[in-house]
Protein backbone atom coordinates (compact mmCIF):
# COMPACT_ATOMS: atom_id res chain seq x y z
CA UNK A 1 0.00 0.00 0.00
CA UNK A 2 1.02 3.57 -0.68
CA UNK A 3 -0.11 6.46 1.52
CA UNK A 4 -0.84 9.99 0.30
CA UNK A 5 -2.32 13.25 1.55
CA UNK A 6 -5.21 14.35 -0.65
CA UNK A 7 -7.97 16.93 -0.96
CA UNK A 8 -11.55 15.96 -1.75
CA UNK A 9 -12.75 17.53 -5.00
CA UNK A 10 -16.16 15.79 -5.02
CA UNK A 11 -18.13 13.09 -3.25
CA UNK A 12 -19.80 11.13 -6.06
CA UNK A 13 -21.64 8.56 -3.93
CA UNK A 14 -21.08 6.49 -0.81
CA UNK A 15 -17.99 4.71 -2.10
CA UNK A 16 -16.68 6.86 -4.96
CA UNK A 17 -14.78 10.14 -4.79
CA UNK A 18 -12.90 12.55 -7.00
CA UNK A 19 -9.74 13.70 -5.23
CA UNK A 20 -6.57 15.73 -5.75
CA UNK A 21 -3.57 13.69 -4.60
CA UNK A 22 -0.37 15.23 -3.23
CA UNK A 23 2.47 13.06 -4.55
CA UNK A 24 5.08 15.19 -2.76
CA UNK A 25 7.65 17.67 -4.09
CA UNK A 26 4.81 19.98 -5.22
CA UNK A 27 3.49 17.35 -7.64
CA UNK A 28 -0.28 16.82 -7.65
CA UNK A 29 -2.63 14.52 -9.53
CA UNK A 30 -5.91 16.39 -9.91
CA UNK A 31 -9.40 14.96 -10.38
CA UNK A 32 -8.49 11.30 -9.82
CA UNK A 33 -11.51 9.07 -9.21
CA UNK A 34 -11.13 6.53 -6.44
CA UNK A 35 -13.38 3.80 -5.11
CA UNK A 36 -13.26 2.62 -1.53
CA UNK A 37 -11.36 -0.65 -1.31
CA UNK A 38 -12.99 -3.71 0.22
CA UNK A 39 -16.52 -2.34 0.53
CA UNK A 40 -19.61 -1.76 -1.57
CA UNK A 41 -22.41 0.71 -0.85
CA UNK A 42 -25.89 0.62 -2.41
CA UNK A 43 -26.12 2.41 -5.76
CA UNK A 44 -27.80 5.73 -6.52
CA UNK A 45 -26.85 5.73 -10.22
CA UNK A 46 -28.15 3.12 -12.63
CA UNK A 47 -31.00 2.02 -10.37
CA UNK A 48 -34.61 3.19 -10.32
CA UNK A 49 -35.05 6.37 -8.31
CA UNK A 50 -37.22 5.63 -5.27
CA UNK A 51 -36.39 1.91 -5.25
CA UNK A 52 -35.21 0.39 -1.94
CA UNK A 53 -31.61 0.22 -3.22
CA UNK A 54 -31.73 3.86 -4.37
CA UNK A 55 -33.19 4.99 -1.02
CA UNK A 56 -30.47 3.17 0.94
CA UNK A 57 -27.79 4.41 -1.46
CA UNK A 58 -29.04 7.99 -1.12
CA UNK A 59 -28.98 7.72 2.67
CA UNK A 60 -25.39 6.44 2.58
CA UNK A 61 -24.33 9.06 0.05
CA UNK A 62 -25.90 11.83 2.15
CA UNK A 63 -24.14 10.52 5.28
CA UNK A 64 -20.79 10.63 3.49
CA UNK A 65 -21.49 14.10 2.03
CA UNK A 66 -22.34 15.29 5.55
CA UNK A 67 -18.94 14.33 6.94
CA UNK A 68 -16.73 15.01 3.90
CA UNK A 69 -16.82 18.38 2.15
CA UNK A 70 -15.04 19.76 -0.90
CA UNK A 71 -11.39 20.59 -0.11
CA UNK A 72 -11.36 18.50 3.07
CA UNK A 73 -7.95 17.01 3.68
CA UNK A 74 -7.91 13.21 3.76
CA UNK A 75 -5.34 10.44 3.74
CA UNK A 76 -5.58 7.64 1.21
CA UNK A 77 -3.89 4.28 1.10
CA UNK A 78 -3.89 2.90 -2.41
CA UNK A 79 -3.57 -0.73 -3.27
CA UNK A 80 -0.45 -0.96 -5.46
CA UNK A 81 -1.41 -0.17 -9.05
CA UNK A 82 -4.83 -1.75 -8.55
CA UNK A 83 -7.74 -0.31 -10.51
CA UNK A 84 -11.21 -1.75 -10.77
CA UNK A 85 -13.22 -2.36 -13.95
CA UNK A 86 -14.19 1.32 -14.38
CA UNK A 87 -10.57 2.51 -14.13
CA UNK A 88 -10.79 3.93 -10.62
CA UNK A 89 -7.98 3.36 -8.16
CA UNK A 90 -8.98 1.37 -5.09
CA UNK A 91 -8.15 3.08 -1.80
CA UNK A 92 -8.71 3.09 1.92
CA UNK A 93 -9.83 6.61 2.88
CA UNK A 94 -9.09 8.24 6.24
CA UNK A 95 -11.05 11.33 7.31
CA UNK A 96 -11.22 13.66 10.27
CA UNK A 97 -14.60 13.04 11.82
CA UNK A 98 -16.81 14.47 14.55
CA UNK A 99 -16.63 12.38 17.75
CA UNK A 100 -20.40 11.77 17.83
CA UNK A 101 -20.25 9.79 14.61
CA UNK A 102 -17.70 7.43 16.16
CA UNK A 103 -19.89 6.71 19.20
CA UNK A 104 -20.45 2.99 19.67
CA UNK A 105 -18.08 2.03 16.87
CA UNK A 106 -15.03 -0.11 17.50
CA UNK A 107 -12.26 -1.68 15.46
CA UNK A 108 -11.93 1.39 13.24
CA UNK A 109 -8.49 1.83 11.72
CA UNK A 110 -6.90 5.17 12.47
CA UNK A 111 -3.93 7.32 11.40
CA UNK A 112 -3.44 10.08 13.98
CA UNK A 113 -6.78 11.91 14.16
CA UNK A 114 -7.99 10.47 10.84
CA UNK A 115 -10.45 7.55 10.91
CA UNK A 116 -11.05 4.93 8.22
CA UNK A 117 -14.24 5.72 6.30
CA UNK A 118 -14.28 2.21 4.81
CA UNK A 119 -14.53 0.73 8.33
CA UNK A 120 -17.07 3.30 9.53
CA UNK A 121 -19.47 2.55 6.67
CA UNK A 122 -19.27 -1.21 7.29
CA UNK A 123 -19.72 -0.85 11.09
CA UNK A 124 -22.73 1.45 10.60
CA UNK A 125 -24.32 -1.10 8.25
CA UNK A 126 -24.15 1.29 5.27
CA UNK A 127 -21.71 -0.88 3.29
CA UNK A 128 -20.88 -4.52 2.87
CA UNK A 129 -17.42 -5.96 2.62
CA UNK A 130 -16.63 -6.53 -1.04
CA UNK A 131 -13.38 -7.39 -2.76
CA UNK A 132 -13.03 -7.15 -6.54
Amino acid sequence: MYQYQALVAKVIDGDTFEIDIDLGLSIWVRGEKIRLYGINTPEVYGVKKGSPEWETGKKTSDFVKNIIKKNDQVIIETIKDQKEKYGRYLAVLYVRIAPGIMEGLNQIRQIGDYYCLNDILVRKGMAKEYYV
